[in-house]
């Protein structure tokens, strides 16, 4: 005596074929791993994109081969995310009475393709943030964010 009828059973194979094809199909969640970039003088103490951490970065961690250290693996869902720091400071800034600052900023999700794994995090003066994926560890913006590094002070 069967338990489940076959036509039962070729429903449910059928339906779990059906959503793993919709899922592969039609996923809009981008997914890979975060490295962040800081081109400022103060350390990020932690950030935070759509609530998935990304680490802390010591100040000026942004030159073109530098960085701070990757986190993995998370998924990122819309056409944009939160991005979520807190400023912290060196030993002499603390001195200098320099306090800790949180920021959080709405940025669009820069563009993606099946082959990027990694999105980069910059922070930049004035509180300002740039996102971009890459095949690997190297940021598209660091050649131009370095170039641009004079133009900050």
């Amino acid at each position: 005596m069967r338990l489940v009828p076959v036509w039962l059973q070729v429903l449910l194979a059928a339906l779990v074929v059906i959503w793993v094809a919709w899922n592969i199909l039609f996923n809009t969640s981008k997914s890979g791993s975060l490295v962040g970039h800081n081109h400022t003088d103060r350390p990020i103490g932690s950030f935070w994109l759509d609530d998935n951490w990304g680490g802390n970065l010591s100040a000026y961690s942004g030159g073109l081969y530098t960085r701070g250290g990757t986190t993995c693996c998370w998924s990122f869902k819309g056409d944009s995310v939160e991005v979520v720091w807190i400023l912290s400071m060196t030993g002499e800034q603390k001195r200098q009475g320099i306090e800790e600052e949180r920021h959080s900023e709405n940025i669009p999700m820069p563009a993606y393709s099946r082959d990027d794994q990694y999105l980069h995090v910059h922070f930049l003066p004035d509180n300002q943030v740039e996102l971009a994926w890459s095949p690997d560890l190297q940021s598209p913006l660091s050649e131009r964010l370095r170039d641009k590094k004079h133009s900050y002070d």
